[in-house]
């Protein structure tokens, strides 16, 4: 029997048990605890992983903070290395 033919055999299953009276509302009795329980169990992993990804977006913004206060550093490092090298090869009013 092919996965397909025993899924719709359940199903079928399924549907007949639940028109039998009184089934229906065993089932629902039954299952409302478990719902609960899931969705409760989800919210609770929901809130979690919303607090994880937060956390890791602080962290990657205080990481992008400190490579560009590096790259600002370094930029500023060259501009002065740059100014200093053109200041000793230019010809100034005292080396003219």
């Amino acid at each position: 029997m092919s996965g397909r033919g025993f899924v719709l055999g359940a199903a079928a299953a399924a549907a007949g048990l639940l028109l039998v009276p009184g089934v229906a509302a065993a089932v629902a009795r039954a299952g409302r605890p478990v719902v609960r329980a899931a969705m409760k169990t989800g919210a609770t992993a929901f809130d979690e992983f919303r607090k994880a990804g937060a956390e890791a977006y602080e962290h990657f913004e205080d990481m992008a903070a400190e490579v560009r206060a590096e790259m600002g550093g370094a930029a500023d490092e060259a501009g002065t290395a740059e100014d200093t090298a053109q200041a000793d090869t230019a010809p100034g009013p005292e080396r003219a």
